[in-house]
């Protein structure tokens, strides 16, 4: 049994001197050092190769998002802008294409705190809309019972305005939206010349359709239309509905340009990684 240990004893101790004795050959050799850069190599270039691989799948990401989601919304969110910047328009606006992404799988590649601002701003649009509309079907109440005033003639159809005016030696003729005229407080007969600064000679005409369909009569410029027109556009102004559209329109603008804004930024990123 002692001769057992002996023999044990002097292998482990004969394997120990070799190890030793093979590790300062190999240190002194050189190989070591050479070993170690190329473990260090082959880490960095691992690192490297690695985070090279992320930020392209990360660009790539980003760009479908871009493509996919944030292109769609900035086409849609101008369009937006433009319909709000033309002051208090009577129809509906409404954010289609976000409602669309909320539902399928493209309203989650959007950030969970941008996509509730997003969420936010559609239904403040609904709302906003809602009203529109509402104000609207005030301002032909008021347009009905002022022709019915103004020139005797019962209707239930908004009187069709109609400028005709020299475009260069042309004759144009123009059909203003008599409720959007009143809403932009833009004067029918100055349409032309507020589209096109070469309109001239304008000629305006009023024409109004009674109720039964078996009476209209024309209207040219004169003092009852002069009544008629500003007696409308008072009542307007006094209108609960218009008041408060005329607030709400320049928040409503003002939140629809920021999210402009954050969306530019997020079509762009993708570009810099």
């Amino acid at each position: 049994m002692s001769d057992l240990r002996e023999n044990l004893g002097w292998i482990v101790g004969s394997a120990i001197a070799g190890i030793v004795a093979f590790l300062s050959w190999f240190y002194e050799s050189g190989l070591l050092s050479t070993l170690i850069g190329i473990v260090i190599g082959a880490g960095i270039a691992y690192f490297v190769q690695t985070k090279t691989q992320n930020r392209a799948w990360k660009r790539e990401y980003g760009v479908k998002i871009a493509e996919e989601v944030y292109g769609n919304l900035f086409k849609e969110m101008k369009n937006i802008i433009r319909l709000l910047e033309e002051k208090y328009d009577t129809h509906w606006i409404s954010f289609d294409k976000w409602k669309e992404f909320q539902q399928d799988h493209r309203y989650f590649m959007v950030d969970k705190v941008f996509r509730a601002r997003l969420d936010d701003f559609s239904d403040k649009l609904d709302e906003y809309s809602k009203v529109a509309v509402k104000m609207g079907s005030d301002i032909r109440k008021i347009i009905f019972e002022e022709t019915d005033r103004v020139f005797g003639i019962k209707t239930n159809q908004v009187p069709q305005a109609e400028v005709t005016y020299m475009k260069g030696y042309t004759r144009s003729a123009t059909f203003p939206d008599l409720v959007q005229c009143l809403v932009s407080e833009t004067y029918p007969a100055f349409l032309p010349k507020k589209l096109d600064s070469e309109a001239s000679d304008m000629e305006f005409i009023l024409r109004v359709t009674s109720i039964d369909g078996h009476k209209t009569i024309q209207i040219a410029y004169s003092s009852n239309y002069e009544d008629f027109w500003q007696t409308c556009l008072g009542r307007m102004k006094e209108n609960e509905t218009y008041r408060f559209l005329v607030e709400e329109n320049s928040k409503i603008l003002e939140d629809a340009r920021r999210l402009r804004e954050e969306i530019v930024k997020r079509i762009e990123e993708p570009w810099k990684i």
